[in-house]
C-alpha cells in the first residue's frame, strides 16, 4: 500500500498529543509529592535520584521495543501504556515502603518506555512534511500534562491526603477510553506503515544512525543536569527555601506551562531556521538563566522560572525532528535508540544531582549544573543539520 499523502493532519496530531498529555499527567506525580514521600518514608535526595533511575531502567529496552513496533500496529500500545501509568502512579501515595514505591516507579517506567518509543513515530506519520511542527505538538501535550499533573495531585492531597491519590485512577481510565475512541479515527494507512516489509538489515540501520547518536549523547548528558535539577527537585528546592508544598507545586506547574510554549515554538522554528541554530541558542541561554535563578527572589524568581521553561524544554522536539530527518526505514527503532540514550543520560544525571543536593544543598547544586551544561555547546557545534535549512 502506498504511503498516505504528506499532509499535516491536525485532528490526528491532536489525538496523539492528547494521549501524550494523559500519560504524562500521571507520570509527573513523583516530583511534586517528593517532599511528602521523603517525610513519610524517610529516604534522602540521593535515594530519590535512585528511584528516578529505577523508573528509567526499562528505557534500556527501547531499541527492542522499537524493533518490534516497526513490525506491528502500535495504536493499542499507545493507549495501553497510559492505563498502566495511571494505575501505578495513582498508587504511589499509599506505598508503605521505599521498595514498593520503587516497584510502582519501575512499572511506570515500562509503560513510559513503550509509549515514548511508539507514539512519536505515529506522530511523524500524521505530521506529513511538517515534522518539526508535529513534534512540537507532541511535546506540547507532554508539557501541558506536567503543568496540570502537579496541580492535580496536590489538589488530591489537599482533599484526601497523601494516601488518597488512588482516587485519581478511575478519572484516568475514563479519559483513556475517550482518547482510544478518538485514536480509532486515524487513517489505517498510517497504522499499516508500521508493518512495512523489506526493511534494511538491522546492522545497516545501526551504521547509518550511530554517528548521529554518538554526537547527541554528550549533549543530552550535559543538558540533562540543569533540566533534571529543575524537573525532579524544584518542589524540594522551593520547600527548602521556606515555601509550602502548594506553592512548590505551583512553581513546577508554572515552569512546565512555560515549557509548553517553548516546545510548541521550537519545532516550528527549527523547520524554518534549521535545527542547529535553534539548539545553539538554547545551549547558550540555559546556563545563564539557571545561574541567575539561584540568586532570584520574589517576582524575579517567577520571571526566571518562566524564561527557563521556555528555553530548557525546547531542545526535545528539535532533537526528535532531527531523528526523523535521518529518514531511516526503521523510524521506531531509531526513536527507541534516542529514548534509550536520553533516559540513560537522565538516570546518570538524577543520581549525580541527588548526591550533590545532599552534600551541598540545592542552591550550590543548581550552580554546578549550570556550569556543567556549558559542556554541551562544543558537540552541538559539530552536529550535522539535515533539515535542509
Amino acid at each position: 500500500m502506498d504511503d498516505p499523502p504528506k499532509k499535516f493532519k491536525p485532528a490526528n496530531v491532536v489525538s496523539v498529543a492528547s494521549a501524550h498529555m494523559l500519560h504524562d499527567v500521571y507520570s509527573s506525580f513523583f516530583a511534586p509529592l517528593l517532599p511528602l514521600l521523603t517525610e513519610k518514608l524517610g529516604f534522602t535526595y540521593a535515594v530519590a535520584g535512585m528511584l528516578s533511575v529505577v523508573q528509567k531502567l526499562p528505557s534500556l529496552l527501547n531499541p527492542l521495543i522499537g524493533f518490534v513496533a516497526d513490525r506491528f500496529a502500535v495504536r493499542s500500545a499507545i493507549i495501553a501504556a497510559p492505563v498502566l501509568t495511571i494505575t501505578a502512579m495513582g498508587l504511589i501515595g499509599i506505598a508503605p515502603s521505599t521498595a514498593l514505591l520503587a516497584v510502582l516507579m519501575f512499572t511506570c517506567g515500562i509503560s513510559a518506555a513503550v509509549f515514548h518509543v511508539t507514539a512519536p513515530v505515529l506522530m511523524r506519520r500524521v505530521s506529513g512534511n511538517r515534522i518539526g511542527r508535529g513534534m512540537s505538538f507532541f511535546m506540547f501535550g507532554g508539557e501541558i500534562a506536567r503543568t496540570a499533573g502537579p496541580l492535580l495531585v496536590t489538589a488530591a492531597v489537599s482533599w484526601w491526603g497523601l494516601e488518597g491519590t488512588w482516587r485519581l485512577i478511575p478519572l484516568g481510565w475514563v479519559a483513556s477510553l475517550l482518547i482510544f475512541l478518538n485514536l480509532r479515527t486515524i487513517d489505517k494507512r498510517h497504522i499499516h506503515r508500521f508493518r512495512k516489509t523489506g526493511h534494511s538489515p538491522l546492522i545497516k540501520t545501526l551504521r547509518e544512525v550511530a554517528p548521529f547518536f554518538a554526537q547527541v549523547a554528550p549533549i543530552l548528558l550535559f543538558r540533562g543536569f540543569p533540566k533534571t535539577a529543575l524537573t525532579l527537585f524544584l518542589p524540594a528546592y522551593m520547600v527548602e527555601r521556606g515555601c509550602s508544598i502548594t506553592v512548590a507545586a505551583i512553581a513546577l506547574a508554572f515552569l512546565e506551562l512555560a515549557g509548553a510554549g517553548g516546545v510548541l515554538l521550537a519545532g516550528s522554528w527549527s523547520d524554518r531556521a534549521g535545527r542547529k541554530p535553534i539548539l545553539l541558542a538554547i545551549m547558550l541561554v540555559s546556563p545563564v538563566l539557571m545561574y541567575l535563578f539561584t540568586y532570584a527572589s520574589g517576582a524575579w524568581l517567577w520571571v526566571l522560572l518562566g524564561f527557563m521553561g521556555l528555553v530548557f524544554f525546547a531542545s526535545t522536539p528539535v532533537f526528535m525532528a532531527m531523528i526523523h530527518d535521518l529518514d531511516s526505514d526503521r523510524p521506531t527503532f531509531a526513536n527507541g535508540i534516542f529514548m534509550t540514550v536520553s533516559f540513560a543520560a537522565g538516570s546518570i544525571v538524577a543520581l549525580c544531582v541527588g548526591f550533590l543536593a545532599d552534600r551541598f544543598g540545592f542552591a550550590q547544586t543548581y550552580q554546578i549544573t549550570a556550569a556543567l551544561s556549558l559542556c554541551a555547546i562544543p558537540p552541538t557545534l559539530f552536529i550535522r543539520d539535515r533539515s535542509g535549512k
